[in-house]
């Protein structure tokens, strides 16, 4: 006899659908798109497109809506799942990298702004102003960090010399 636990499968049948949820996808193109989208970054998954396979960063806005951006292009790429910081140099007439953050973790806020279209040496691709900060918890402890180095550094006043 099998017996019916409907509560109990439905529970396990919402967890799945929780599972693979990514939220509404940013077309960022689309005039009623949130323009930047800011979210609190909540996980990355992969998935293939007609281009082959692409990684999409999933986040929930301060609103509480679930949200998907395709990261497949290169701006987002090199910001988001390389994580490098580059500022024009002069000199070379071109980007240097100054820093590599790596990939967006889970907790990171994260605003996405599509600034229009750049026409490259060989295609049009869509560009991107990104802003990252960090989970709250890796501010805190940098902040507790700072505060206990402060306080290690202080003169103790009881020493003679």
């Amino acid at each position: 006899m099998i017996v019916d636990n409907a509560p109990e499968r439905h529970d396990r049948f919402a967890e799945a659908d929780a599972d693979v949820e990514t939220g509404s996808p940013w077309l960022y193109r689309d005039p009623d798109a949130p323009n930047p989208l800011t979210i609190q970054a909540t996980g990355w998954s992969t998935g293939h497109t007609k281009f082959g396979e692409a990684e999409s960063l999933a986040g929930v806005d301060r609103d509480g809506k679930n949200w998907s951006v395709l990261v497949g292009g290169v701006v987002l790429t090199k910001k988001l799942v390389e994580g490098l910081v580059e500022e024009w140099d002069n000199d070379r007439g071109t980007f240097v990298v100054v820093a590599t953050r790596g990939r967006v973790e889970p907790g990171e806020i994260v605003s996405l702004k599509y600034v229009g279209d750049v026409e490259g040496a060989k295609y049009t691709y869509p560009n991107f102003k990104i802003s990252r900060k960090p989970p709250a918890e890796t501010t805190q402890r940098a902040v507790q960090a700072a505060g206990d180095w402060k306080l290690g550094d202080q003169a103790d006043t009881d020493i003679p010399w």
